[in-house]
């Protein structure tokens, strides 16, 4: 592969990903039919998020913990020379907290509670241990496969290193079998999309393996109840192939599969979606932002792959200046400098 295809992909990558959280920060928490009769059909361009969302002050263009994560994670892997460990999703992770428009309006539990030990850890006081019976903090929400996208990238056509370096960077926040699943099905789809000859059955197929080998690797951490990721794609699959019209196939994955913070919905819904497009990128990235409840996450997810897949076009370029602008960040730049490293 050359420096130009491998850049082609992951800007692409990025950039849908990025438009996902972006876009789907205002139709977040809305349902499917909400959000149809609320944008005309169906909301394809920026606007601020209203309050109705959790992003409710966001400015057009401005994304959320979604890609903010991703973003700060790939340039911490850049600064490693290009090797995942530990280190670089706990650097990430102190930095993303003392940014306040991030830290303080969007992180989550499961992600506070993991700073918290880090900082504890890196004072030299240890792990925080909480005698919750049951703690919510550290259950199979989809934070981990927002994020996950450098693992794939970074791993282009190596699905077993993108699995391993998903397990790693997942287990930081998300130390469970069902979260790791998740964040690894999205690393090993990425990961196989910079195969010349990728299709999208090859994509599903990279997407369940990921999730099976995911999960193996997981249970060796912790286990937690709830539905199994992979047999959860295969759900949302059979929707997809069903012969009903596309928006009906959509509706499906939202009252069947679901498009909530649990990873058995998150990733499931994401797959599910990009096979109903056929993985045309900026398509998918749409419907995902437009499919109800946690669209910003599920968005981003579908476009980190889809955007893999497909690639950079020129739509994409105008909606990587927006955001470029709205949050003072250069995506063209980081993709240029992951491609130093990728491509050696």
């Amino acid at each position: 592969m050359n420096k130009e295809y491998v850049k082609n992909k992951v800007l692409g990558s990025l950039i849908c990903a990025a438009v996902g959280d972006s876009i789907g920060a205002a139709t977040e928490n809305l349902p499917f039919k909400a959000i149809r009769e609320k944008y005309n059909g169906e909301l394809r361009s920026f606007v601020a998020p209203d309050k109705s969302a959790f992003a409710y002050g966001n400015e057009i263009g401005e994304i959320t913990d979604d890609f903010s994560q991703t973003y700060l994670l790939a340039k911490e892997i850049v600064k490693n020379n290009g090797v995942i460990d530990q280190t670089v999703t706990e650097k990430m992770l102190l930095e993303w907290s003392n940014i306040p428009r991030w830290f303080n309006r969007f992180a989550g539990p499961t992600t506070r509670f993991a700073i918290e030990n880090i900082k504890s850890k890196y004072a030299g006081k240890g792990e925080i241990i909480r005698n919750e019976v049951i703690d919510y903090a550290r259950q199979a929400t989809n934070g981990a496969a927002m994020k996950i996208s450098p693992a794939g990238l970074f791993n282009p056509c190596d699905i077993d290193k993108a699995i391993q370096d998903a397990c790693t960077i997942a287990a930081v926040t998300h130390d469970n079998d069902l979260a790791i699943a998740g964040a690894c099905s999205t690393a090993a789809a990425i990961a196989y999309a910079f195969n010349e000859d990728a299709t999208i059955d090859g994509l599903i197929k990279a997407s369940i393996y990921g999730a099976e080998k995911g999960e193996e690797l997981g249970r060796k951490i912790r286990i937690v109840g709830g539905p199994n990721v992979a047999e959860r794609i295969k759900l949302a699959l059979t929707i997809a192939d069903e012969p009903i019209p596309k928006e009906e196939k959509l509706e499906k994955i939202y009252n069947w599969v679901g498009t909530g913070l649990h990873i058995s919905e998150a990733v499931p819904a994401a797959i599910g979606i990009i096979k109903i497009c056929a993985g045309n990128a900026l398509d998918s990235t749409f419907e995902a932002i437009n499919i109800g409840y946690d669209t910003d996450t599920i968005a981003c997810i579908v476009g980190s792959i889809v955007g893999a897949f497909e690639g950079t076009n020129g739509q994409m370029l105008e909606y990587m200046n927006t955001i470029d602008r709205a949050n003072k960040i250069n995506i063209a730049k980081l993709a240029d400098e992951m491609t130093e490293l990728i491509v050696k």
